[in-house]
């Protein structure tokens, strides 16, 4: 990622399966924020008598050569893959798969009576060293109990370590390149500095709620790009209700980055190999 002091960027829309999403990550001439690669936010939208957690097969499809992390806002998703993996996840739960050497899954929103008809949520894609992109699959899923949080101080809110570490605290997520994913809490009339690791890449993502970012004011699934000239970032909340902002970056990735379609490797010939084991069958089918 460039030096630079701050950039603001509203993403572009896509659609992904069944849903529009806000694609934040890459965004022109920014490919990566440490080594998470990409950032989709799937708009918070009402599922209705969706309740079924099995997928249907129709929006199956691979991966190779990174680690993909949804997280979900509100709402349930469920999660098969083709090694026989599967699981779900609720408000605040956590899928994680490192694709590794190949893999195919599918997720899919559901409803629970318990948290309402809408669905909300995030997927970063995490790239792998280029000595990892070989590994064998995995998955872990994590529910809201199992991702650590602490308090901040002054009564000023909570941070939920997604990813990495935060003081005393560390995620069950495992990480390759110093990469860390944070989920803050502001509570209303209140400031929260923060200050990363020297040389590591950041950014700040705010899906609802408007915050102010070192002064800047962000917020409706916006994305603050921060340069490494900052030093403390400092978030503040002067709404009357708590406000949620997603701070997320790492070590810069230092290998070259080949992306097409769902594979991240490090070489065009890497990408065209991963495409030809996958149209081989190389990387088996879901068991549903």
């Amino acid at each position: 990622m460039k030096s630079y002091t701050t950039r603001l960027h509203r993403g572009l829309n896509s659609r992904v399966d069944d849903f529009l999403v806000n694609r934040l990550l890459p965004s022109g001439a920014i490919r990566s924020v440490g080594a998470i690669v990409l950032l989709d936010h799937t708009y918070p939208v009402n599922l209705q008598q969706e309740n079924f957690t099995r997928p249907y097969g129709q929006h199956a499809h691979p991966h190779r050569g990174i680690a993909t992390l949804s997280y979900v806002l509100s709402g349930s998703l469920s999660h098969y893959d083709s090694m026989g993996n599967h699981g779900f996840v609720n408000k605040g739960g956590i899928q994680w798969m490192k694709a590794g050497n190949g893999i195919i899954h599918e997720e899919k929103p559901f409803l629970a009576e318990r948290d309402g008809p809408t669905f909300h949520s995030l997927q970063f894609w995490i790239n792998l060293p280029g000595d990892r992109k070989k590994d064998d699959p995995e998955y872990i899923s994590l529910q809201t109990r199992d991702i650590p949080e602490a308090a901040l101080p002054k009564h000023s809110g909570t941070i939920r370590i997604l990813v990495g570490k935060f003081g005393i605290w560390a995620s069950a997520i495992p990480t390759f390149n110093d990469e860390f994913i944070y989920h803050i809490r502001l509570n209303p009339n209140s400031t929260f500095p923060f200050s990363p690791p020297n040389g590591h890449e950041v950014a700040a993502f705010v899906p609802v709620t408007e915050i102010a970012i070192n002064s800047r004011v962000i917020g409706n699934s916006k994305l603050l790009l921060i340069g490494e000239d900052i030093g403390e970032i400092v978030f503040y909340n002067d709404q009357i209700k708590v406000a949620d902002v997603l701070v997320f970056g790492g070590s810069p990735y230092t290998e070259p980055i080949f992306a097409e379609g769902p594979f991240v490797m490090n070489s065009a010939l890497e990408i065209a190999s991963a495409y030809k084991d996958f149209f081989e069958g190389l990387y088996g089918t879901i068991p549903y």
